[in-house]
C-alpha cells in the first residue's frame, strides 16, 4: 500500500530523501509501469506489454519481469539485473500530481510510507522553506514523468481505435519444469498492423506512434531471456 501526500515546506520540512540503487520497494513486482517514451530504450531488457486495470477498463503499459505475481526476475539482492531502469522506479518515491486536468500545473507529492522518506538520512529537501536545488531536480523528473504518462495514454488511445491491441496468451515452458500459460496480457496485433490503410499508417508515423509499436514488437523476443531467468 502507498500513502501519497502532497509535499509541504512546512509539515515536511525536516525530511529528507535517501536514494536506494537496489530498488527493494519492486522486489517483488511482475510487472512495472513504462511510458511510451521508454520504449526503445526499455524493449533492449523487457518484454514490453499491455494490462487491463479491471475496474476502470484502462490499459497501460508495463515492462514484464516476472512470470507470476510476486516474482521480479530482474531484481536481486546484489542489485538490479537489466540495462535499463523505468523512469518510475527511479523516480520513486516522488510523483507529480495534476489537481485539475488540463491545468498544466502540478503538485510534488510522496509516498510518506517509504523508508526512503525520513527525518534522519539522506538529501535535504527543504531549506527556508523553500524546495533545495536537489528537490527540484528531482520535481523536474517527477513532472516530466507525469507528462510522458499522458502521451502514454494517446499512444494506447490511438492503438484502442486503430484495434491494435489484443489478448495474448504466452504459453511458457521454464526448463525442467511444465509449460503453463500466462494470460491477463495485451500486445499489437501484427495481422491487424498489417491491414491498415495507407492513411492510418502515416497517421501513427506521424506521432512517432510506428517507432514504439515496433519497439513493443522487438521486445518480445526478451521473453524466452525472461524465462531462462528462472533456472538462475
Amino acid at each position: 500500500m502507498t500513502n501519497i501526500v502532497a509535499l509541504d515546506s512546512q509539515q515536511h520540512q525536516q525530511h529528507k530523501l535517501r536514494e536506494d540503487p537496489l530498488f527493494p520497494h519492486i522486489a517483488s513486482a511482475h510487472i512495472l509501469p513504462l511510458e511510451v517514451t521508454e520504449f526503445a530504450a526499455a524493449a533492449v531488457s523487457f518484454p514490453i506489454v499491455f494490462v487491463k486495470d479491471s475496474a476502470t477498463g484502462q490499459f497501460r503499459a508495463c515492462a514484464l519481469t516476472g512470470l507470476q505475481p510476486g516474482q521480479n526476475l530482474y531484481w536481486q539482492p546484489s542489485g538490479w539485473q537489466a540495462a535499463y531502469i523505468p523512469l518510475a522506479v527511479r523516480n520513486y518515491p516522488l510523483l507529480a500530481v495534476q489537481p485539475e486536468a488540463q491545468s498544466g500545473d502540478y503538485i510534488i507529492a510522496v509516498d510518506a510510507d517509504s523508508p526512503l522518506f525520513n527525518q534522519h538520512s539522506g538529501e535535504v529537501l527543504f531549506a527556508a522553506d523553500k524546495g533545495t536545488a536537489y528537490l527540484q531536480q528531482r520535481a523536474r523528473s517527477a513532472i516530466a514523468l507525469a507528462q510522458s504518462s499522458a502521451l502514454t495514454q494517446q499512444f494506447i488511445a490511438r492503438l484502442l481505435e486503430l484495434e491494435l491491441l489484443v489478448a495474448r496468451t504466452l504459453t511458457l515452458t521454464p526448463k525442467g519444469a511444465e509449460p503453463y500459460d500466462l494470460t491477463g496480457l495485451y500486445g499489437i496485433n501484427e495481422q491487424r498492423l498489417a491491414q491498415l490503410t495507407a492513411e492510418q499508417w502515416l497517421s501513427l508515423r506521424a506521432n512517432n506512434g510506428l517507432l514504439a509499436v515496433h519497439a513493443v514488437l522487438m521486445s518480445m523476443s526478451q521473453l524466452p531471456l525472461l524465462v531462462g531467468r528462472l533456472a538462475q
